[in-house]
């Protein structure tokens, strides 16, 4: 697999473990599902707390890929960081 695959993997990855947990998160703090008419994004105080929160799980990810010697993944995880700052600020 080629360098950047692999960086693909990493970010898309972590995007997708911050999605979930930030959902599940979201679900917790509203009572409502996250999923009908994309409730997630139109909220966007209670989402973007939802969303950092969801992002805490990708520290283990980051060392899981870092422990198996994928670097370029484990960059990914922290491009992702990056891309759920933006939203963070954003939104």
């Amino acid at each position: 697999m080629n360098k950047f695959l692999k960086f693909l993997l990493g970010t898309l990855a972590a995007l997708l473990v911050s999605f979930v947990i930030g959902s599940v998160v979201f679900r917790l703090f509203t009572g409502l599902n996250p999923f009908v008419e994309m409730a997630i994004f139109s909220m966007g105080s209670v989402s973007s707390k939802a969303f950092s929160i969801g992002a805490i799980p990708n520290i283990g990810l980051f060392y899981l890929f870092l422990n198996r010697n994928n670097y370029y993944s484990a960059r990914g995880v922290i491009f992702s960081f990056i891309i759920i700052g933006f939203y963070i600020i954003f939104s």
